[in-house]
């Protein structure tokens, strides 16, 4: 049964499913295709679309998602009409800013849209448009459909999460306050600091692919660094050892010291965006994410 986590912060221990214990002890590289030469514009695009189709973009039969084009941005759109009070829910992938799709991203989101309206966005990536390209698709949509009567919350994994914090951080700098936050397994900070996927020689390669001549210090890159003031109710969900599990937990010191309601959600014997694979943790989990965003409409305007 879900249900919506209390503030604060605490360590999920738990009997891992015979389902988890399987899949993690046959895992795979999460990237199993080598990395090409990211100067190579098809080379990468290539590349994208070999590895977004291991991966799988395939939609959900149960939840099907549909096209929209919102703000100037593709996106895919899945779940029920808004109910009274309840959020429409914008959802950033992961993959590095590079890879990844609204699409791979389905195995989340449909489950999130069997209770909220869920809007996937398709930003732009690398190697056509670099930073501050796929926060500003994000943020279109979220200005978009802020502009509305229903109340829109922010929600994404991995890289998908710094865009989806740092798209919060400005709407809220902007008055429009989203309803609430959620974050799954988050990238929150791109300088070399503990848990940063800049430790890793790949994902030193993407991030700095991305990023371009930006400061990877700019809090819109790295909203870790952002002033967290003002911010809604924030939910981060993260594996208790994966290495950006320590930028989660400073996350979670400097938004409580900013006055903000954030919990942080640590899973024993998970791993990074375990959202994504057909298993009762992660139905639990996003599960609780519904439940969660759904709790806490908050005010569209500060």
């Amino acid at each position: 049964m879900s249900s919506t986590p209390a503030a604060g912060s605490f360590v999920r221990r738990h009997q891992m499913s015979p389902e988890a214990a399987a899949y993690k002890a046959r895992r795979k590289p999460s990237v199993p295709i080598q990395m090409p030469d990211l100067t190579d514009h098809a080379a990468v695009a290539n590349w994208r679309a070999a590895t977004n189709a291991l991966w799988g973009e395939d939609d959900d039969p149960a939840v099907p998602h549909r096209r929209e084009v919102i703000g100037g941005i593709a996106c895919l759109v899945a779940g029920p009409p808004p109910r009274a009070g309840a959020p429409i829910v914008v959802y950033a992938h992961g993959g590095g800013y590079v890879l990844g799709s609204a699409s791979v991203a389905i195995t989340i989101t449909a489950r999130l849209a069997r209770t909220l309206r869920v809007v996937s966005v398709d930003y732009r990536q690398p190697p056509e448009c670099s930073f501050p390209a796929a926060l500003d698709d994000v943020l279109a949509v979220y200005l978009a459909l802020a502009a509305g009567d229903t109340p829109v919350a922010l929600a994404g994994d991995s890289s998908g999460g710094a865009l989806a914090l740092s798209a919060a951080v400005t709407a809220a700098a902007r008055g429009l306050r989203p309803a609430a936050i959620a974050l799954f397994s988050p990238l929150l900070d791109h300088v070399s600091v503990p848990g940063s996927p800049l430790a890793d020689d790949e994902g030193r390669r993407l991030i700095d692919y991305y990023t371009g001549d930006a400061d990877p210090a700019d809090p819109r890159l790295s909203p870790l660094r952002a002033e967290l003031g003002g911010l809604p109710p924030v939910l981060i969900q993260a594996a208790a050892d994966e290495p950006l599990a320590a930028q989660a937990r400073e996350l979670l010191h400097r938004a409580a010291i900013a006055g903000v309601d954030i919990t942080l959600d640590l899973w024993e014997g998970m791993w990074h965006t375990w959202h994504y694979h057909a298993l009762p943790e992660a139905d639990q989990a996003l599960a609780e994410a519904a439940a969660f965003l759904a709790a806490t409409p908050g005010s569209r305007r500060s």
